[in-house]
């Protein structure tokens, strides 16, 4: 018992940065206009209704509408929409321009036509380009064919063959750090198609403080080398195995307890209930929209 409540305690003490981390940009995600980057303008219902989007079909109109064109694109095609299944849009219908040295991004709620404009500052930092018109790089021997060649080998010594040509996956870059001219460069260069990026370097992300915590919030993977990218992998799976623990060990200290343990089992036969609830409502969500 005494083990559990120090692997507990000490391991919620070592982790609380990624557990602030964790809940907070997950809430980010949840909701744009926490701590945003830009300044949100309601649009005045009056502009909305004097638009096109008085026109714009409800949708179940909409569905309709797709099910007859499916329909007109060939011969036996018969599409009849379930009367259980309920037409929904996946989110807002947005639209993004740049002006006045900011990006704007409309936000228009395709069920109730509520919309909002964000307007984004300019980026204080913006990498530019040090090799004018420069896309493209051929190598006189190119990786990704070497890297081609084996996967062919290693494919047909494993005994897969398919009459299907082997394509790449993924995009696999190489980044490193240079002088252009005399002045700092961060090249980038992409094995798949030999693209190559040769910007400014200044030490900083171009991305915004908020943009910047939830990339830490969504960066999974181990890259293949030793890197920040790596280390920060590791302290992942700490944080997973430490929350498989916490749960673990509180059962532990609340079974401890006596006088709570009637209370305390109808809540987690409340909380099973509702993750099956919802484990459902999810699976049925994710089987009937495509996002």
């Amino acid at each position: 018992m005494m083990v559990a409540r120090r692997v507990h305690l000490y391991a919620g003490l070592f982790l609380l940065p990624w557990v602030f981390l964790y809940g907070i940009t997950g809430a980010m995600f949840n909701h744009q206009g926490l701590f945003p980057e830009g300044q949100t303008i309601s649009i005045p219902q009056a502009v909305v209704a004097g638009s096109a989007m008085s026109d714009f079909p409800s949708p179940d109109v909409l569905a309709q509408q797709v099910a007859d064109a499916i329909e007109r694109t060939g011969e036996n095609v018969s599409v009849t929409i379930h009367d259980k299944s309920e037409a929904k849009f996946t989110n807002n219908i947005m639209f993004e321009v740049t002006a006045m040295g900011q990006r704007h991004v409309l936000h228009v709620s395709p069920h109730n036509h509520e919309s909002y404009l964000v307007q984004f500052p300019e980026p204080t930092s913006k990498p530019t380009n040090l090799v004018a018109d420069l896309k493209r790089v051929r190598l006189a021997e190119d990786p990704q064919d070497i890297a081609f060649r084996a996967a062919i080998h290693m494919l047909q010594e494993t005994g897969i063959e398919s009459d299907d040509m082997l394509k790449p996956h993924g995009w696999t870059k190489l980044n490193f750090l240079a002088s252009v001219n005399g002045k700092p460069a961060r090249v980038t260069y992409v094995l798949k198609d030999g693209h190559v990026d040769v910007t400014s370097y200044n030490g900083s992300t171009g991305m915004s403080r908020r943009g910047f915590f939830m990339r830490l919030h969504t960066s999974h993977g181990q890259s293949p080398s030793w890197t920040a990218r790596l280390v920060w992998s590791l302290f992942v799976d700490t944080m997973a195995f430490a929350m498989v623990a916490w749960g673990l060990t509180g059962l532990l200290m609340w079974w401890q307890i006596k006088r709570v343990r009637v209370i305390g089992g109808f809540v987690i036969a409340a909380s099973l209930l509702v993750a099956c609830v919802m484990y459902i409502a999810m699976q049925h969500f994710y089987a009937t929209n495509m996002l």
